[in-house]
């Protein structure tokens, strides 16, 4: 049997997904599994015990994709499913020809992509991970295995990572990067926490682009923006005490190795996305006009939803992890 799972992006939508593809490699156990992935989101899964080959799909080289379809086709996939839920994504189930194309249905599969399933799943869950595990269910896995976030590691990752946090003992991790400027929680409010923990233990994480603004924050403390792809920033976090961090990609990642998270929200709902487990904490103020969804910010005075967490506030949930 050939599986092709469709979950090209965000880096917090493929971990999101999973649980519910550790259900079905459970179900169908000698299938090859197949990850179609968004080209810089590949390192992710470059380790993931789930999976049999990792299909790099080429979203901004436009010249690649009637390569990709015909590589889609010949493979001859008898199951596909669709976690991304988009026109894109539900045409590239459909060319596949697979018998059994499966997705969500409207409204959370948007832009027409559920007309290109031949199976489709209502949603009746608010968060992400849940509402994956509903296709789970559907192609009849075991609902009573664990939740888990199977990412897997080498020994050559590990040697990586060990030379990285050479020196520091249950780190302290702070990611003050997202994708959407209104997640911000601020640098100077993250320089201030900095000032209150001890700094031999911190880390700060981030990308490569974001380490000149990150240095700015990190004080004397190790900056590891820019150091790591996303397999050695898991290993990372796994070796942390407690990850602080606006809503972000890295935040998911974070949880997904069971370290506990301290997440700041604003604009967004911990309900839908939230760092998931019982472990992690969410600090937001709560008012009236959060959450927006929106990356825009018209409310005044401008992103007080974040403003109004304060350093004390996330002091006080920090230093029980400690």
């Amino acid at each position: 049997m050939r599986v092709l799972i469709i979950k090209p992006s965000s880096l917090g939508d493929i971990i999101h997904a999973l649980p519910a593809v550790n259900l079905i490699r459970r179900r169908y156990p000698d299938a090859h599994i197949a990850w179609l992935v968004n080209t810089g989101f590949a390192s992710l899964l470059q380790n993931c015990p789930l999976i049999d080959e990792i299909i790099p799909f080429p979203r901004h080289e436009f010249r690649k994709l009637p390569a990709l379809i015909i590589r889609l086709r010949k493979n001859q996939y008898n199951l596909v499913v669709d976690f991304q839920g988009l026109l894109r994504s539900g045409l590239l189930s459909a060319v596949t020809g697979a018998r059994r194309r499966v997705g969500f249905a409207a409204p959370l599969a948007r832009e027409g992509a559920h007309f290109a399933y031949n199976e489709t799943v209502p949603v009746t869950c608010p968060h992400a991970v849940d509402r994956n595990l509903l296709i789970a269910r559907h192609l009849g896995c075991d609902m009573t295995a664990p939740i888990e976030f199977p990412l897997g590691s080498t020994d050559a990752c590990r040697h990586s990572v060990a030379t990285l946090l050479a020196g520091i003992t249950a780190p302290i991790a702070i990611n003050p990067a997202s994708r959407w400027p209104t997640k911000f929680w601020g640098d100077d409010k993250f320089a201030a926490l900095i000032r209150q923990l001890p700094a031999e233990r911190i880390i700060l994480t981030g990308a490569a682009s974001e380490a000149t603004r990150i240095a700015g924050i990190a004080l004397e403390c190790r900056n590891l923006a820019g150091q790591t792809d996303l397999a050695q920033l898991t290993e990372v976090y796994r070796h942390c005490a407690v990850v602080i961090t606006n809503d972000s990609g890295p935040m998911h990642l974070a949880a997904a190795t069971g370290t506990p998270v301290v997440a700041i929200f604003g604009p967004t709902d911990p309900a839908l996305t939230g760092p998931y487990g019982k472990q992690h904490r969410v600090l937001r103020a709560g008012i009236a006009c959060s959450p927006c969804l929106s990356p825009r910010c018209r409310h005044t005075p401008r992103m007080e939803c974040m403003e109004l967490v304060t350093v004390d506030q996330v002091l006080a949930a920090v230093r029980p992890l400690l």
